[in-house]
């Protein structure tokens, strides 16, 4: 998947899709045949504990030849015509980054013949190395298993030469309107004018990779475990065997670094800045906002009348401030010319109820001496609220008037 990836970073988009389409094939073959190995062995996955299986398991052998040889990209089988093209494509950008897609390409190409031919020696050619009960039980796949794993190899071989000028033709419109590639990134004619040499390159070394590998692991195994014995070649087995350290690095920065963050985030912003704030910020300011609102209910008809006013009087502000700007008065001419439409009686009254209401409160005395002060507490109010409602009118009526 690698070199659809590589195809998508150089424009490519239909021959990645054309490897896409090959890959699935062969892949999809060569996970068929490993689970038919699995079966035969027991769910065995170490290969050093198999080998010798060619003549147990001949169906399942063949499928993984085929699968591994199209994986390979060897010329004319389905993966040659969608990886080779994309290498060739890299190379025929003639840019430091085309060249780079086309060397760690070609490495990996012969990086992916040397395990193909591993996998082959090691489980169906090598010295058996896996219990008497495994091969007397060992079997190939069922006919179920066997007809998909057929069509699948047949494709592995021949759809790539038979689809290739569908997909990545000269000219052609399969596609249609579903991808679109800008015209400066079609480099096809390019791809089949740079050098021979790195055309058949990536070949060379799938050829010189997997024969190595054969040889190695057929004939010589035990110069393996002799390099493995010295200093460079233990350090190079262990450094591939940690998956090159990456493991290593994870578990030992990134991912303390990132737990570390997390609990950083969980406790002190999630639990601290967002809890007590948005949380228990939020709900216990609203109940202690609601505490404080509640006491202005005192259940008196003068608290309330002074609420009701109070509001009127704000609301009258309201409507006044968009008038003032309207007729462009500036707020100081208003207040000097404000007596002129309201009532002093509005002013008066209001101080008046003021002091009356602040008078009880503080006391709160309920004798005899003080009901005439309670009488005036609940006319007073009325007086005010009767002559604030009259001055609007009337400050209403200018209004109707000036406009």
């Amino acid at each position: 998947m690698g070199y659809l990836f590589l195809a998508c970073g150089l424009s490519q988009y239909n021959t990645a899709l054309f490897h896409l389409v090959n890959h699935a094939f062969f892949k999809a073959l060569l996970f068929l045949s490993a689970g038919a190995v699995l079966h035969a062995v027991y769910d065995q996955q170490d290969m050093r504990r198999l080998g010798g299986f060619l003549g147990l398991l001949p169906f399942t052998y063949t499928a993984i030849l085929i699968g591994s040889l199209s994986l390979m990209a060897v010329p004319f089988m389905t993966g040659f015509y969608s990886k080779d093209l994309i290498l060739e494509l890299a190379y025929s950008q003639y840019v430091f980054h085309g060249s780079i897609a086309y060397w760690f390409g070609t490495i990996s190409a012969g990086l992916t013949a040397f395990y193909s031919f591993r996998i082959l020696s090691m489980t169906f050619l090598s010295y058996p190395n896996a219990s008497k009960k495994v091969y007397d039980t060992a079997h190939d796949a069922a006919i179920l298993a066997m007809i998909p794993m057929t069509i699948l190899a047949i494709l592995a071989i021949f759809f790539g030469y038979i689809t290739r000028d569908l997909y990545v033709g000269m000219g052609t419109d399969a596609l249609g309107n579903a991808l679109f590639t800008h015209p400066s990134h079609i480099s096809l004619i390019e791809a089949e004018v740079i050098p021979t040499t790195y055309k058949l390159l990536p070949s060379f070394i799938t050829f010189f990779s997997a024969a190595i590998a054969f040889a190695l692991y057929q004939y010589s195994p035990q110069l393996i475990s002799s390099l493995a014995n010295t200093t460079l070649g233990y350090n190079i087995y262990k450094f591939l065997n940690g998956k090159y350290y990456i493991e290593v690095l994870y578990n030992s920065f990134i991912i303390p670094a990132g737990l570390g963050l997390g609990y950083i985030l969980s406790k002190q912003v999630d639990r601290g800045l967002v809890e007590q704030v948005f949380g228990y910020g939020l709900t216990s300011g609203l109940r202690i906002t609601s505490d404080k609102m509640a006491k202005l209910d005192t259940g008196a008809i003068p608290s309330y009348t002074i609420y009701f006013a109070l509001s009127l009087v704000l609301l009258t502000i309201l409507l006044i401030a968009p008038v003032l700007a309207i007729l462009d008065i500036h707020p100081t001419e208003f207040l000097q010319d404000i007596h002129t439409f309201v009532d002093p009686r509005v002013i008066v009254t209001f101080i008046i109820t003021i002091i009356i209401i602040c008078y009880l409160k503080k006391d709160k005395i309920r004798g005899k001496l003080h009901i005439p002060f309670y009488i005036l507490s609940y006319l007073l109010p009325s007086l005010f609220i009767t002559y604030s409602i009259h001055s609007i009118l009337e400050y209403v009526f200018i209004l109707f008037i000036l406009f």
